[in-house]
């Protein structure tokens, strides 16, 4: 298995993330790595580390990017005028089958844009969309769009929701996932018109797509763990996400102050067991679903922590092959729509 990472394009210097690599190296030993970034962070790497890369051999390669994709450009220009920058490099090898997964911690819209134009679609998808996994009182809840597709049609988020139902029965074995679409008001006539028609059509086709559309999911509800999967367009998932993100930092740090009265051992653990929780880099990244590759997009302000959660997310979907269950799924499903 070889994974492919792009160290560029985030908050933290590749410096700083190649120790997720070093990590990862010690704790996937039948994993090989291609990294890539511009020739000044190659040196700046090999210049602190130099005699434990020449140990690696050929576990490690480097591919030189002329290019960065920056996050403020515009996705679809940046590719089609960076053809040698890490991530449209990435990609390349990622469709010429050298690589069996990628990460990237990079413009968005351009890791979307770039693997829609190089790679095949699933069967019965029209758009990719990425898929997150936050905590419920329940378990898991899997959100499909987080911000792959700002406007979205109806029947793109009907294609969303059989993506994210298939991935729940890949990756929880939920038989029938039950799925909710993200809205103002449990009522069938709220929201937009695109909202209202998606849901007309799941409530139609649900039951012969393997999944059980629970009807309209309002924001307050969402973590209560009232369904596997929760659908949306990747504007207001993007939002929710980051929403998420911001609110879980500020209970943490608020439970930090208030926990100090406590002894130092107590508030360890009860703090450790919050993190895991809710921190975003503890999970996996968001996965690019929709296109036959497996893509996981780590968010642009990851630590080397974040990223090795990526990396170890990354793995398990390659050694599980997702991929090939998700077109599976989709296959059985594909004459419902």
């Amino acid at each position: 298995m070889r994974i492919g990472i792009d160290l560029m394009g985030g908050d933290n210097p590749p410096t700083v993330l190649f120790e997720a690599v070093k990590q990862a190296v010690a704790f996937s030993s039948q994993t090989d790595f291609t990294l890539f970034a511009t020739q000044q962070a190659i040196d700046d790497i090999s210049a602190q580390w130099s005699d434990w890369i020449q140990t690696l051999g050929p576990r490690l390669d480097f591919i030189v990017a002329t290019d960065v994709i920056e996050m403020h450009e515009e996705p679809l220009l940046a590719i089609r005028k960076k053809k040698h920058s890490s991530l449209s490099l990435g990609i390349k090898l990622l469709k010429k089958r050298f690589l069996n997964g990628f990460i990237s911690l990079g413009n968005t819209g351009a890791l979307i844009a770039g693997a829609t134009l190089s790679l095949p679609l699933l069967p019965g998808i029209k758009r990719p969309a990425l898929l997150a996994i936050l905590p419920t009182e329940k378990g898991s809840v899997a959100i499909i769009d987080v911000g792959g597709n700002v406007s979205c049609k109806s029947d793109h988020l009907v294609q969303f929701a059989k993506l994210g139902a298939a991935y729940q029965r890949c990756g929880l074995g939920i038989k029938r996932p039950k799925v909710g679409l993200l809205n103002i008001g449990a009522e069938s006539k709220k929201g937009t018109s695109e909202i209202r028609q998606a849901y007309t059509l799941l409530q139609s086709i649900s039951s012969d797509c393997g999944m059980q559309f629970v009807g309209n999911v309002e924001g307050r509800d969402i973590f209560q763990g009232s369904v596997d999967v929760l659908v949306t367009d990747g504007f207001t998932g993007n939002v929710l996400l980051k929403a998420s993100e911001g609110i879980s930092s500020f209970i943490l740090q608020q439970f930090s102050q208030s926990l100090k009265q406590i002894s130092v051992v107590d508030t360890t653990k009860v703090l450790a067991d919050l993190n895991r929780q809710f921190d975003y880099e503890e999970y996996n990244g968001a996965i690019l679903c929709g296109v036959d590759a497996v893509i996981v997009k780590c968010h642009g302000q990851s630590s080397a922590k974040g990223l090795l959660e990526g990396i170890r997310g990354t793995v398990k979907l390659v050694e599980n092959k997702f991929v090939e269950q998700l077109q599976a799924c989709l296959l059985s499903t594909l004459n419902c729509i």
